[in-house]
């Protein structure tokens, strides 16, 4: 089924949020842990010191996603098709197991 180019506008829409907010939760998760431990009082950090620390985990944000792009594109090129070849000759050996017989040795009268 094709895809319209509305949908497609939607997915790099939600794509690009994802990129945008994804590093936000990180820095709020990271605050939040650091302020429950009592290692920072919100009141210490300045909106520069924000700044930094969003743009520090957007750029591992992005590494990290282009990262597992890369490991799963490479799986997929190199690696899937020797493992389908082998789940392939293992069914073969499995339907000619099982078109044998598997009772005792069959002798031939004349």
């Amino acid at each position: 089924m094709p895809v319209s180019p509305s949908q497609k506008r939607i997915g790099i829409l939600i794509i690009g949020l994802v990129i945008l907010f994804a590093p936000a939760l990180f820095v709020l998760a990271t605050l939040e842990f650091l302020i429950l431990s009592g290692n920072l009082a919100l009141s210490e950090i300045s909106l520069l010191e924000f700044v930094e620390l969003y743009l520090i985990d957007l750029v591992l944000f992005v590494v990290l996603g282009y990262g597992i792009y890369r490991l799963t594109f490479w799986l997929i090129k190199d690696q899937l098709p020797e493992a389908l070849d082998t789940v392939e000759e293992t069914e073969v050996t499995d339907s000619v197991d099982e078109a044998e017989p598997s009772g005792g040795v069959s002798e031939e009268r004349s």
